[in-house]
């Protein structure tokens, strides 16, 4: 079964810089996803306690590197709770098969126009109950600092529970790939050079992401994106996964991560 981009979510991609395909993955397959990323928060909290990794404090929130990924703390004093990591796939088996499946990479492959891809980087949102909000951003000049094909990315963001402007959604404006990088939030500490100054911005209104779990959000690289507080009394998670072309390095972790042979 092909699992391509078809005309209608190539033009929403070109004009929009994203579509949504809901509902992708199997309640089976989600059970299996919540209970993998669940191992790796209880991992890393074990790790974190051992007390050998450094934290680092930008803009008074916590960072720390732990087991190959960069952990986000929650902003609360003294949290326990992971706001975001990247990279993840290495840390469990489940993550890792998930880049090979052909519902999620086939699609990718036909936005980036190249013959096979592989990973560029793969990310995990725990959002919380009460979990902070993630400020407006693109996501390319981040990876900037380092990549010199930001052309050649497409990433997709997979729900793994039921998303709604009350617990955390993503929230995309539409059309703002199509100016580029857009001037950094100036006011916003460190930080702010990786924030958007949405003021730039004319026309299209902020849209919420609201889909059922297992839905798969793809989404341009200069696209801006962001999402408020979870106010609701459940976790809101998500993987994102970012594919490049076939051959090219990771972003984070060493050497390729191409795409199974037995998946293409």
């Amino acid at each position: 079964m092909s699992h391509a981009a078809t005309p209608t979510e190539l033009e929403a991609y070109r004009k929009q810089g994203f579509f949504v395909r809901p509902g992708v993955l199997r309640e089976a397959e989600l059970v299996e996803l919540r209970a993998a990323v669940e191992r790796i928060h209880q991992c890393i909290n074990r790790e974190a306690e051992r007390g050998l990794a450094p934290i680092e404090w930008i803009d008074g929130r916590r960072y720390q590197d732990l087991l190959g990924s960069t952990v986000k703390w929650e902003w609360a004093e003294g949290s326990r709770e992971i706001r975001s990591m990247e990279p993840v796939h290495h840390l469990d088996s489940a993550l890792d098969a998930l880049i090979d499946d052909p519902r999620l990479w086939q699609a990718a492959r036909d936005l980036i126009g190249a013959e096979a891809v592989s990973l560029f980087t793969d990310k995990l949102n725990f959002k919380r109950p009460q979990g902070a909000p993630f400020p407006w951003h693109q996501d390319a000049p981040y990876w900037a600092f380092g990549c010199d094909h930001l052309d050649r990315l497409a990433s997709l963001q997979l729900y793994l529970d039921d998303a709604s402007a009350g617990n955390g959604c993503l929230w995309m404006i539409p059309g703002s790939h199509l100016h580029g990088a857009l001037p950094q939030a100036e006011d916003r500490g460190v930080l702010g050079k990786l924030y958007t100054d949405v003021e730039q911005l004319d026309g299209s209104a902020p849209l919420p992401i609201e889909a059922p779990a297992g839905s798969l959000i793809y989404f341009h690289g200069d696209v801006v994106h962001g999402s408020r507080r979870n106010r609701s009394p459940h976790s809101r998670r998500a993987l994102v996964f970012t594919y490049q072309p076939a051959g090219l390095p990771q972003w984070r972790l060493d050497g390729p991560r191409p795409i199974s042979a037995a998946a293409r």
